[in-house]
């Protein structure tokens, strides 16, 4: 295995130059694919509570319905 003495040298060498790690240029796109899952996230999860609330809204719970969810203990 080689080892690398002085690492100037070795990035400015013709077979290494501006490749130093991989997937050099994709960031941009890895930037904005995140943006739409983070967004999609978002409808996702409001659309699912939309939903839980007015099923809840439907079944119209009176003040003290909470009450019959408590075990006596």
């Amino acid at each position: 295995m080689a080892t690398v003495t002085n690492w100037i040298e070795h990035l400015s060498a013709e077979e290494v130059q501006g490749a130093i790690y991989p997937g050099v240029g994709s960031e941009g796109i890895l930037v904005i694919l995140g943006f739409i899952i983070w967004i999609g996230w978002h409808v996702l999860a409001a659309r699912q509570e939309s939903e839980k609330l007015s099923e809840l809204a439907r079944r119209r719970p009176g003040a003290n319905d909470w009450k019959n969810n408590v075990t006596d203990g």
